[in-house]
Formats: structure tokens, C-alpha cells, sequence
């Protein structure tokens, strides 16, 4: 598997076919972020929700050839149905057009995955097991969540110190070497242990050192 970020626009079209919890629990990540378009005669309550509220589009009805077109011009497909031989079909074509698939009953067959995320202030950490199971991506997201919760108050501020060290340090050799210097494997787990405003000291009194010498 090859870890990457999608970036998807609003005129984007997601398919979903399908309308259970595993389709739900797929469009409320990217409903913000895209159009999302479920067809299936049947679908829990949230989505009928969201449907109503105009939040999704929703054809209440099976897939049938007549929204081969609606496929093709998707930038993902979701199949999540119960029906293997639909399944098969949808996997199918979606090859056969090449539409980026994701099959809820068949891992192997899959385009893509979607990773556990995990998002500590600016950090997004993408958790994958590699088809290892949702369980094993559940308790590493746990464990990071727990292990870098320091980081939603460092992160802020280390982006304001960069931008001090960007304008006192015009070279890129020589910004990378201070960040070396100040920022090595000892300092970010000071941060981790809770540290924080001991290294942003530091980091502060190293700035005020190169700007008294210039």
C-alpha cells in the first residue's frame, strides 16, 4: 500500500453504493469536502438525514445501467451492498473506466483505503495496517492520540518561531542546521513530556543569540 493525500474539490463527485453504516460511516468524512451521491434503495436514518437537509444527493432506488454514466464520472467509488454479483459488477466496471474503488466485502480488490486519521492540532497523522484490520488502526490511533497531545500547543507556536528563524536566517543550509541544533530527538520529547514552554525558551534565547550578532 501506498500512503497519500487526496485533495478533493467541491464539484467532485463520490459515489456510494450501498446505504449502511459502513456507507455512513464513509460520507461523514468527506461530505464537507466533496458531492456525495448514494444510491440504494435503503439507508439508515442519518443519511436520509443528511439527504434531506440537502446535505448528499440520494436515489432511492438499486443500481441499474442507467447510472453507468453517474460512475464513470466519479472520483471515487464506494461499494458497500450486500449483493455479491452487484459487487462484482460495480468492481468491474469501475476497472473498466478507471474509477479509484474501495469494496467494503473484498479488501484485496480495493484501489484504495481509507486510513484511521488522527489530527493533533495542525498534525494529520494517517494510520494504515495494511488490511491488518480497523481494530489495529483504532488502538495505534489511541495510543498516538495519548502519546502526542502536547503537540496541539506546540505546533501553533512553533509555526510563529519559524518564521522569526526565516527572517534572521536567509539561507536554507543554514535555517535546517538550527533546527537541527535546537529541535533534535531530545527536545521533541521534552515537548511530549509536557516541556513545551522549557524549549520554547530555548529556542527564543538561541534567536536572541543570532540576532545580537547581527
Amino acid at each position: 500500500m501506498l500512503s497519500i493525500t487526496l485533495q478533493l474539490r467541491q464539484d467532485d463527485t463520490i459515489l456510494f453504493i450501498g446505504g449502511g453504516d459502513v456507507t455512513e460511516r464513509r460520507i461523514s468524512l468527506v461530505m464537507n469536502e466533496a458531492r456525495c451521491v448514494v444510491i440504494s434503495p435503503t439507508v439508515t436514518e442519518t443519511i436520509r438525514k443528511w439527504a434531506v437537509e440537502g446535505l448528499i444527493l440520494w436515489h432511492e432506488t438499486p443500481f441499474t445501467d442507467t447510472y453507468i454514466e453517474l460512475l464513470k464520472a466519479s472520483k471515487l467509488l464506494f461499494i458497500s451492498t450486500n449483493n455479491r454479483e452487484l459487487n462484482d459488477k460495480l468492481e468491474s466496471l469501475a476497472k473498466d473506466y478507471k474509477v479509484w474503488m474501495n469494496r467494503s466485502d473484498k479488501p484485496e480488490a480495493c484501489d484504495f483505503t481509507i486510513p484511521a486519521t488522527l489530527e493533533v492540532g495542525d498534525l494529520q497523522i494517517a494510520i494504515g495496517a495494511n488490511n491488518g484490520g480497523p481494530r489495529i488502526n483504532r488502538l495505534v490511533r489511541q495510543d498516538m492520540t495519548n502519546r502526542y497531545s502536547e503537540l496541539k500547543i506546540a505546533i501553533p507556536r512553533l509555526k510563529i518561531i519559524r518564521e522569526e528563524v526565516k527572517s534572521i536566517l536567509p539561507s536554507v543550509a543554514e535555517r535546517q542546521q538550527f533546527w537541527r541544533t535546537h529541535l533534535d530527538e531530545t527536545a521533541f520529547q521534552a515537548i511530549l513530556d509536557g516541556n513545551w514552554p522549557y524549549i520554547e525558551e530555548k529556542l527564543h534565547y538561541a534567536i536572541s543569540g543570532i540576532r545580537s550578532k547581527s
